[in-house]
């Protein structure tokens, strides 16, 4: 029996925008919601990290997701839980803001208890782990012309 490659990367965009808060955003949002979508397909659970002054960012998710859990680490509020169809339409439909900004942090989702795919520094920065070679080609595909791309 033949193994399909599995591919790990790490992806950093090129090109930001400076928030009111100081804090590197993307310039454009645009490629979050198809990325983020593609990966929820391949995830059964998921966890979102926001700042401990975000809280009514995570108050929106507590309010949609119902049976997501809440717990706070250090500076960080933590939400998490399975993705069912009530989570993963929140997580597409209610990722940016009124400005077309990310709210969360960190966004991570895992299959089977193993990290596959993270957004974090606010959608700056990707991981893709045990990528097939159709996602590691879409992951490619899906991010703006000039983003940094390692693998191992």
């Amino acid at each position: 029996m033949e193994s399909v490659p599995k591919f790990n990367m790490h992806f950093e965009l090129a090109k930001f925008a400076e928030a009111s808060s100081g804090i590197h955003i993307a310039a454009d949002y645009s490629f979050w919601v198809p990325l983020i979508r593609y990966f929820l397909n391949e995830a059964d659970e998921f966890e979102i990290h926001c700042w401990e002054d975000e809280e009514a960012a995570v108050e929106e998710i507590l309010v949609v997701v119902k049976d997501a859990a809440c717990r706070k680490e250090g500076k960080v509020l933590i939400v998490s839980g399975v993705l069912k169809e009530e989570a993963k339409n929140f997580i597409v439909s209610q990722a940016l803001d009124e400005s077309g900004n990310l709210k969360w942090f960190s966004v991570f989702l895992s299959q089977n208890g193993k990290s596959r795919f993270s957004s974090e520094h606010y959608g700056t920065e990707f991981t893709g782990t045990g990528l097939k070679q159709q996602q590691r080609d879409f992951f490619e595909g899906a991010l703006p012309a000039g983003t940094s791309v390692d693998e191992w």
